[in-house]
């Protein structure tokens, strides 16, 4: 917007129409300032748009979040459970049912395979504590989870390198979560 200033060689200067120009440029800056009622209105319909798409991106699939949670959850531990074994010098047994699972030492003088030692009720196991990361949980699905271990009895954690499940499934009747083992031992969670 430009700005006029009277000077000497102004064809304006120092006149009746300078000061009528003035008088328009300052009416005209008053009218430019601030927003139209239609832009403002826009402008919040654009907002209430957005925000309604957050919301309904944040609160739906509930279910599904939840075990997905429960899935990322299970692979951090199953990563503490095989570096518990490897420094305790004794194997980690996963345990589980459809209201949540734990982890427990197994004794020292167990030398069954795995599916032998999980049907075994002569070698009780030591559950961890409160204190430990590698607590007794709940499932965080409303649902009772279903689990399927493959292989089947792999639900031991040994002192070997890489132990425990290939693959593990979480299904709440409507949604599956699948946690895989790289070749390195590593756990990640497919939806």
């Amino acid at each position: 917007m430009p700005i006029l200033v009277p000077g000497p060689n102004s064809p304006t200067a120092g006149g009746a129409g300078a000061r009528r120009e003035a008088a328009g440029t300052i009416a005209r800056a008053a009218r430019e300032q601030g927003f139209s009622l239609l832009e403002v209105l826009v402008v919040l319909a654009i907002i209430g748009i957005a925000a309604t798409t957050v919301s309904i991106g944040a609160f739906s699939g509930g279910d599904a979040r939840a075990l997905r949670q429960d899935a990322t959850r299970l692979a951090q531990l199953f990563s503490v459970a095989q570096a518990e074994a490897r420094n305790g010098g004794r194997p980690i047994v996963w345990e589980y049912d459809g209201g949540g699972y734990r982890f427990a030492r197994a004794p020292r003088e167990l030398f069954l395979p795995a599916g032998m030692a999980r049907r075994a009720s002569f070698a009780p196991a030591e559950p961890f504590g409160d204190g430990s990361s590698l607590r007794p949980r709940s499932w965080t699905a409303d649902r009772s989870i279903q689990v399927r271990v493959d292989p089947p009895a792999a639900n031991v954690f040994s002192t070997e390198w890489i132990s425990g499940p290939l693959a593990v499934e979480l299904h709440d009747g409507q949604n599956t979560v699948r946690i895989l083992r790289s070749g390195n031992g590593q756990y990640r969670v497919q939806p």
